[in-house]
């Protein structure tokens, strides 16, 4: 819950400072889309989490300074099931979880082409992850997880029409690895969320 806490304080505080900002010239972006996640296969004390992959979907508004440097709140959603087995390979847990993304990130944006319709960008963040195990997909006594993460991505955004565009990116999330405080799930390693995704911007 503390992490939690902690990035609902900096995105108010992100909103008090930068509020004027976004009144003077209307520099404000929001942008909506879909997701395929791909945690990574992780092992450690004897045990290997498999997850599956999943889709979901990626909320954000992003604030923009100048042409080139602009600050993001992210909130991302996928549900996926984590299957943990020994060292023989042999299935002995699983846990079915909702997966919430909150983050924030800094964003720097490049050179433009076709007329200023065309810039990439990379961002660079934090953030946590929050996992709310589900009861008819999982082992008996999962337990909400919270973990740390940091945020790597890079896109393309496209100025199709009057305020609207669209964004293709890639993200990473380091975090972790979940275990949800359930004997014979516990890895202790850093696994990493790989996050393609796809959607539509509007700018005002």
């Amino acid at each position: 819950m503390r992490i939690k806490a902690a990035v609902i304080l900096a995105g108010a505080a992100l909103f008090v400072f930068c509020g004027p900002a976004v009144a003077q010239g209307n520099h404000s972006e929001f942008f909506g889309g879909g997701t395929a996640n791909f945690q990574s296969t992780v092992s450690g004390q004897n045990v290997t989490d498999n997850p599956t992959y999943s889709a979901g979907y990626l909320l954000n508004y992003r604030l923009h300074f100048n042409d080139w440097a602009a600050v993001e709140v992210n909130y991302g959603h996928t549900r996926y099931t984590q299957y943990y087995s020994n060292g023989v390979g042999q299935i002995t847990s699983f846990t079915q979880a909702n997966a919430k993304e909150l983050t924030m990130a800094f964003v720097v944006q490049f050179w433009s082409r076709f007329n200023g319709r065309l810039q990439p960008f990379a961002e660079a963040g934090t953030g946590g992850m929050f996992w709310s195990p589900v009861a008819a997909g999982s082992v008996a006594g999962p337990f909400n997880q919270n973990r740390a993460v940091i945020l790597y991505g890079a896109g393309l955004d496209w100025k199709a029409f009057g305020h609207f565009g669209l964004r293709v990116g890639y993200r990473g999330l380091f975090f972790t690895a979940p275990d949800f405080n359930v004997n014979g799930q516990f890895t202790n390693s850093r696994a990493q969320m790989r996050e393609p995704y796809a959607g539509i911007t509007y700018r005002f």
